[in-house]
């Protein structure tokens, strides 16, 4: 619990908490998320779920839980698996944005893996929003492919809301992302006039609505 703890008084020194006579500063607009994910990049590396069970999200623990117990024996052995890949050397940050106040991203790319996850702002602090009621399923180019495509990126959103808040990034540059919506579901693209130069690329997906956020983030190879 102590390290849990640091973390957490960490935080919220980074969300503007302050004493004294001078100001606190402010926590940067844009950049909501990187504290938080090296500390769960970390706590993953360590085998700490302890930590880890402390960086999520209220919504995420009744969901992955809803005990610690319960957490640390079945949703935190693949979280270590999944993250694994940036364990080592500096956090491979590929995206780290505030969307709304209520939502941030943040997405690593690493060689050929990749991991996007919500952040929810709790209080002074942000917390990692693990998977919820909303999905994000990649229509295009697939994980890991290799050779031509269209040119377009394009997932699919389920969940209530309709399209709600949508977000493409590819190599971490934003995109102007296109919409097509229900009630139920979205289609999220962004057309590219020009082929892709070769070479691996990272691309992540969010979207947020009705108080509930999904991200996605994968590699291709055009």
């Amino acid at each position: 619990m102590l390290r849990a703890g640091l973390i957490l008084v960490a935080l919220l020194a980074l969300a503007g908490c302050g004493g004294g006579d001078e100001e606190a500063a402010p926590t940067p607009a844009t950049d909501p998320g990187r504290e938080v994910m090296a500390a769960l990049v970390a706590a993953a590396a360590d085998d700490d779920a302890e930590t880890a069970w402390e960086l999520l999200s209220k919504p995420s623990q009744r969901r992955e839980g809803p005990t610690f117990e319960e957490f640390e024996q079945s949703a935190f052995p693949e979280l270590r698996r999944t993250l694994a890949p940036f364990a080592n050397g500096s956090l491979p940050v590929e995206v780290s944005q505030n969307v709304d106040g209520e939502f941030g991203l943040v997405a690593l790319s690493r060689a050929r893996s990749a991991y996007a996850v919500p952040l929810r702002r709790e209080g002074e602090v942000w917390r990692v929003e693990l998977p919820g009621p909303v999905r994000i399923d990649i229509l295009g180019p697939p994980p890991g492919s290799r050779g031509k495509f269209v040119n377009q990126i394009g997932v699919e959103k389920h969940g209530a809301g309709g399209a709600g808040i949508a977000l493409l990034y590819l190599d971490g540059v934003t995109l102007d992302p296109q919409t097509a919506s229900d009630a139920d579901s979205a289609t999220i693209y962004a057309n590219f006039e020009n082929p892709l130069q070769p070479g691996l690329h990272t691309a992540v997906a969010f979207t947020s609505a009705g108080g509930q956020a999904a991200a996605r983030a994968w590699t291709f190879v055009p």
